[in-house]
């Protein structure tokens, strides 16, 4: 096949992909309302995605993946988000690990996607305590892992650990556990993105081997430990400040939604006068806001994905100042989200107050996709400006 052959291929199945998102729109609205009570998405949700291809769109070629780029995931994430955040947020945290596993070292990606590519990887972060130590061979670690989305439909954790070293800050790394080997605890009980089964997960003393951590100082750009597996420029980008999207994209989704749902009610709405609330300027002048709001958040995230993909194709490294501007537009877009969801949050009035409406839950999720650390302004904001005046960073993942 020809790289013409390649890229027409790969465009029509970006174009498959998305028209099989935006169809499942309106189940995925029918279902919101029993996912955020069941604090998880519906099996068949997960099947539709899994027979629709959406978590292997970042996954190697080699693996039977799709192998397209972050803007996929973006793009897929603004259909989804419209019918239901929660099942959106499963969506992206699920494919993103395909991305991770396809930096990872060769062994480790046979070992997980060597007798099955459908297999799915969760992740989780250290929030309640867990604890890690390093051994001949590998690591252990001991105790709670939290903020696992998805992981009801996952065979793989991809853990953050924080390992000790002498004389130096504790090593980030990436360290991957079989369901097997942990406990899922059914902790999730939140007020917004309820139904992403964000669960916590026990481990108690397991034993990672070192092939199956991943130093998180070796994908910060450029060459990689799976780049020469999978050389495709995706396995060069920086997961921890581009992947990010897997976040912001989520957001996106969640307030074309919102502007959704605001705009089927106000068409035949009337207010307590009989005037038709289409006709009054004030609402125009919200819903004309909020879309501009979102659709510059899109063309934001789009534009750094296509930006990184252009400097690694070349063989440049993004030096951290790019890293970290990455990281600051995302949580920017989340922000531009967010203040679009709030603008609109005035018209709803009254029946904004039913805890079932469309809008609400989409303004429930829409602030808890921004408590995110990697969306978080204040943090990201502040980390940028350091970084521009030459200070150290404070995350070491940038």
């Amino acid at each position: 096949m020809t790289a013409t052959d390649a890229a027409a291929a790969d465009a029509e199945r970006r174009r498959t992909l998305i028209e099989a998102a935006r169809a499942l729109v309106p189940t995925l609205g029918e279902r919101a309302v029993q996912t955020e009570r069941d604090r998880r998405i519906a099996r068949a949700t997960h099947e539709a995605f899994v027979a629709a291809g959406f978590y292997r769109i970042h996954q190697p070629k080699r693996f039977g993946g799709s192998e397209l780029g972050l803007s996929m995931m973006i793009d897929l994430a603004a259909e989804l988000g419209r019918g239901c955040g929660s099942s959106c947020w499963v969506f992206t945290n699920l494919a993103v690990q395909n991305l991770i596993l396809g930096i990872h070292y060769p062994q480790t990606q046979e070992e997980v996607w060597g007798n099955d590519g459908n297999a799915l990887i969760a992740s989780s972060f250290p929030a309640k305590g867990g604890t890690t130590r390093k051994v001949d061979g590998g690591i252990v670690c001991d105790g709670l892992w939290s903020f696992a989305s998805g992981v009801d439909y996952a065979d793989w954790n991809n853990m953050q650990v924080f390992v000790p070293q002498e004389g130096g800050p504790p090593q980030h790394r990436f360290a991957l556990v079989p369901r097997a080997q942990y406990e899922v605890i059914d902790d999730w009980n939140v007020a917004g993105l309820a139904g992403t089964g964000s669960k916590s997960i026990r481990l108690k003393e397991c034993f990672i081997p070192e092939h199956r951590t991943l130093p998180t100082t070796l994908i910060l750009g450029g060459v990689t430990p799976g780049s020469a597996l999978n050389p495709s420029a995706l396995y060069r980008i920086p997961p921890l400040t581009l992947g990010t999207k897997v976040f912001a994209g989520p957001a996106l989704g969640i307030a074309r939604g919102a502007l959704m749902a605001m705009e089927d009610e106000l068409r035949t709405r009337k207010n307590v006068a009989g005037a038709p609330m289409c006709e009054l300027p004030t609402t125009q002048v919200r819903i004309a806001e909020a879309g501009a709001e979102i659709a510059a958040a899109w063309a934001l995230l789009v534009k750094d994905c296509d930006d990184a993909l252009a400097i690694v194709s070349d063989g440049t490294v993004p030096d951290i100042d790019t890293r970290a501007r990455w990281r600051l537009n995302n949580a920017f877009a989340g922000q531009l989200c967010l203040r679009a969801v709030e603008r609109l949050h005035p018209l709803i009035g009254a029946r904004g107050l039913d805890p079932d409406s469309h809008f609400l839950r989409a303004w429930r999720d829409i602030h808890a996709a921004v408590l995110q650390f990697t969306m978080a302004w204040d943090v990201q904001a502040v980390n940028a400006g350091r970084i521009r005046f030459g200070l150290p960073s404070l995350d070491p993942r940038v």
